[in-house]
């Protein structure tokens, strides 16, 4: 720092400097982090993890519980088979990846198998478990970046 003709040269305390440092970093951390998500969202994520879940496991009738709560999955609710609950969960992971997407917690994972271009979803474990094959290709699939 150059000094002034006169003026005495004025250097920072080294704890003001680290307490500013540590402010701004806050700050910084702070307003790069995803807003929570409203209770809305957190419920129908919770509900859509459990039919998730459920498909994954093969289990129809979990599914359809899961399912009975939630009305954006009302045709989950009505498959008579898990591969109709399975075409209608792929409409529901839409809305899910929508919500989830950049939110701790929560993983975006692609099957590119399943018909029709693939399907997207939602799931809270970082272990793919593929709700569209279920116990016959668990680990199909990859998380999204």
């Amino acid at each position: 720092m150059p000094k002034l003709q006169g003026l005495p040269t004025l250097q920072p305390h080294p704890m003001k400097t680290l307490r500013i440092l540590l402010a701004s970093s806050l700050l910084l951390l702070a307003s790069s982090a995803p807003a929570a998500l409203p209770p809305p969202s957190s419920a129908f994520l919770a509900q859509y993890e459990q039919i998730r879940a459920a498909l994954a496991a093969d289990n129809l009738p979990a599914a359809q519980a899961a399912a009975k709560t939630l009305p954006e999955a009302g045709a989950i609710a009505a498959s008579p088979s898990l591969s109709d609950a399975r075409k209608a969960f792929k409409t529901l992971s839409a809305q899910a990846v929508a919500l989830a997407r950049g939110q701790p917690g929560f993983f975006v994972a692609h099957c590119s198998m399943f018909p029709g271009g693939g399907a997207d979803w939602v799931q809270t474990t970082w272990q793919i478990s593929n709700p569209y094959w279920g116990k016959s290709m668990p680990r199909c699939g990859e998380f999204v970046k």
